[in-house]
């Protein structure tokens, strides 16, 4: 397994511990050095601030439904398919994908809006490795359960 892979399947907990010290340390850093500000500075934030709240609250719905959300996935030992899970195969990363594109745009900087969409980039990378995994794992009950429940992200989109 490479370097890439082992993050990708880090225990999520930590994985986002870092995730957001670097997004946060981006910030900071292009505030306090007004490094590559960006215009239309109050839209920014406005904008920012409901696309947090909105993915803290995609976030928060995942674990309300799936207590195992924070778990590696070699540990989950059920697949969760009511709630938001009946509509979206993986809320709490569209969560966390939304809080990050959201705080990167409250910096009014481009560094965190780099760093906020290559780190979404990579929880689709994982959101693909865990699927892998889950259908190794549970085979035709998540066959399934991506039968009736198609889309990863956006329904109808993605």
């Amino acid at each position: 397994m490479g370097v890439l892979d082992r993050y990708l399947l880090m225990k999520p907990s930590v994985r986002g511990v870092i995730e957001w010290c670097i997004l946060v340390a981006s910030g900071v850093y292009t505030y306090c050095f007004s490094a590559l500000t960006l215009p239309f500075r109050t839209h920014l934030i406005i904008s920012g601030v409901i696309l947090f709240i909105l993915g803290q609250v995609l976030h928060a719905l995942s674990h309300k439904e799936h207590r195992q959300a924070h778990l590696r996935a070699e540990e989950v030992n059920k697949i969760v398919t009511t709630g938001i899970y009946s509509k979206i195969r993986h809320p709490g990363y569209l969560g966390l994908i939304l809080g990050y594109l959201g705080a990167s745009l409250c910096f009014q900087s481009l560094i965190p809006i780099l760093i906020a969409v290559t780190l979404s980039v990579l929880l689709v990378l994982t959101a693909l490795k865990e699927e892998e995994y889950l259908l190794k794992r549970f085979g035709k009950e998540y066959e399934e359960y991506m039968r009736r429940v198609p889309w990863r992200f956006v329904p109808k989109l993605f």
